[in-house]
């Protein structure tokens, strides 16, 4: 979907997660001396950048989850991350941003085809920690009554080396889970609307 030498960006992306998008592209480039191409295939180089990134920042070791020394560069560095991982999802899945603030921890990305939404920038945020932050809201989220069932079928996926639980790679596969269950759910019950109402009168704005 991309060349060398292009940046791809969805045409309907608002200009504050394009902006943000090719500066992480511009970032990776510069240090790895990588050209992100938004295909999930570059998720591990992604997730190799923000290793190296903690670990410098922390001064050559990986620290705890709970090290507030993190705090700066989540802050710094999620909403980068988080619309590159928003990108590269919509380049897999039809999906659309919202928005209910200027915030990134207000950043939503819905999906049209099953009900699932989640925010990447958040995902970024929990990725960097190697945590699940519960304010930035990065965790996969369907409807309350598919939820138990949803969590089952992640649960029976094979089990992750705990090093590699907080990665992108992870949560693209999460959420690839979730698309076949919640479509299976849908064939047997009937979908659910996706549309922007139906979110917000479901799990709220």
């Amino acid at each position: 979907m991309n060349t060398k030498n292009t940046i791809v960006i969805n045409e309907d992306t608002p200009q504050e997660i394009a902006t943000a998008a090719q500066r992480f592209v511009l970032h990776v480039g510069n240090r790895l001396k990588f050209k992100l191409d938004f295909t999930s295939d570059t998720l591990p180089v992604v997730d190799h950048f923000i290793s190296d990134l903690v670990r410098e920042e922390s001064g050559g070791v990986i620290p705890c989850a709970s090290d507030r020394a993190k705090l700066p560069l989540i802050h710094l560095m999620a909403p980068l991350a988080g619309a590159y991982f928003g990108e590269v999802v919509r380049s897999a899945f039809p999906a659309r941003w919202r928005f209910t603030n200027h915030s990134s921890q207000s950043w939503r990305l819905e999906f049209s085809a099953f009900f699932l939404r989640f925010n990447p920038a958040g995902t970024a945020a929990d990725v960097i920690a190697g945590k699940v932050i519960e304010s930035w809201a990065g965790s996969i989220v369907t409807s309350p009554e598919l939820t138990k069932h949803l969590r089952e079928r992640l649960a029976a996926a094979p089990p992750l080396p705990e090093n590699d639980f907080f990665t992108f790679a992870t949560h693209y596969e999460s959420i690839q889970i979730a698309e076949d269950y919640l479509k299976e759910r849908a064939a047997k019950d009937g979908a659910l609307s996706c549309d922007p109402h139906n979110y917000d009168k479901i799990l709220g704005s």
